[in-house]
């Protein structure tokens, strides 16, 4: 599953009703020609993962994994 740490920070959140702390920022990054998304997975108010990628989505899990392990979860 591609978008799979998306869906678990997903889950977990819902499962503890507060998947409503959850919000996204984007932002291409590099020189032109050569754009990436940066997504930034943030709880709270506060940044828990920030993910690279050539799309959207690959930046938006890599971003949920590392906020998946900043809230302690394995990943």
């Amino acid at each position: 599953m591609a978008d799979r740490w998306t869906v678990q920070l997903n889950n977990y959140l819902q499962e503890r009703q507060a998947l409503h702390i959850l919000s996204w920022g984007e932002l291409l990054v590099g020189p032109p020609g050569n754009r990436e998304w940066q997504m930034t997975c943030v709880i709270n108010g506060e940044s828990k993962g920030v993910g690279v990628a050539a799309t959207k989505g690959a930046a938006k899990n890599k971003a949920a994994k590392e906020a998946l392990a900043a809230l302690g979860q394995p990943v």
